[in-house]
């Protein structure tokens, strides 16, 4: 790996003055899945995955599938076996993987708090998705709202319903600002993909004129999303209904919002006076995306103490 940050990610770290910081944690990512972490990448039952379509669009998805859905064939190579994830099949990353090969995805543990993203290329066919790797890297817990999965046997299939639309009524709207945990996919300008959670307390997420306001609390310095989204703002949003198993997802375009220093711009964002600003483009809503029981356990005791508890 030649260059670990691209000029966007290096823009904003010199923006922020942590550089030395993001530099001193650069070493992290690597082309390669480090000893051990095989292990739990093979464990999960659900997946984040960010795609593109060919009008170049972000969208980002989750798979859920049977134990060992997702295998390590080396280091440098994951594998999804497509016959054991059961979600829906009708989500629109299926279609996008076929025609544009960029992957970014994020394996996370709600119920542990651990993660860890993998970026690269897909190689398809009818049985299997593999990815080469281009990027791999663990990230912090902050901001993960702890989720116990009760796990079934085995996954069914799933019959859903899907509805697309441009602009969000308001029962979209009432579910997302009362989210505490969505991903976003993002890209920079030379397409590589990446997928990545965030998270707050119940109404951290504001909508002003149509537009999601969020904060972007402190994190670990690198600023892969915002560095990307410094060079290229088309971006990807997913909301998902824990109790109910639907999903939200939104495609569109992001920009930042530096240097808001109210006292409740402040208490809003943990202190860091930045926002994200995400104006939707297109939605799809699909019902009875898959079949899970979430158990909530608690929020992260990162979380700042804007919204409700």
């Amino acid at each position: 790996m030649t260059e670990i940050f691209h000029q966007g990610e290096l823009d904003i770290q010199q923006k922020t003055g942590e550089a030395l910081i993001a530099n001193s944690v650069s070493r992290m990512i690597t082309e390669i899945i480090p000893a051990r972490v095989d292990k739990f990448i093979e464990e999960q039952t659900m997946a984040i995955v960010s795609s593109i379509d060919l009008s170049d669009n972000i969208w980002i998805s989750v798979l859920f599938g049977n134990i060992g859905f997702t295998s390590v064939l080396n280091p440098n190579t994951i594998l999804f076996n497509r016959a054991n994830i059961c979600s829906t099949k009708s989500d629109i990353f299926y279609n996008n993987i076929e025609k544009r090969k960029e992957f970014g995805s994020l394996f996370i543990e709600l119920s542990t708090r651990r993660r860890f993203r993998i970026n690269g290329v897909a190689e398809i066919n009818k049985a299997t998705i593999k990815i080469l790797i281009q990027e791999a890297y663990a990230n912090c817990p902050k901001y993960i709202q702890q989720r116990v999965l009760n796990i079934p046997i085995h996954f069914q299939p799933v019959n859903t319903i899907l509805e697309k639309g441009i602009t969000i009524n308001q029962s979209t709207k009432d579910w997302i600002m009362q989210a505490d945990t969505f991903f976003i996919g993002s890209k920079s300008n030379n397409n590589k993909l990446d997928a990545s959670h965030r998270g707050g307390n119940k109404g951290f997420i504001q909508i002003v004129e149509n537009v999601l306001k969020i904060p972007d609390y402190k994190g670990n310095s690198m600023y892969n999303t915002l560095g990307n989204i410094h060079q290229n703002s088309k971006t990807g949003i997913l909301f998902i209904d824990f109790k109910k198993g639907d999903i939200l997802q939104l495609t569109g375009t992001s920009s930042i919002l530096f240097d808001q220093k109210s006292e409740e711009d402040l208490l809003r964002t943990g202190g860091t006076g930045r926002y994200l600003l995400f104006t939707t483009e297109q939605w799809i809503r699909t019902e009875k995306h898959h079949q899970v029981d979430w158990k909530f356990l608690s929020n992260s005791p990162f979380n700042p103490s804007d919204g409700e508890s």
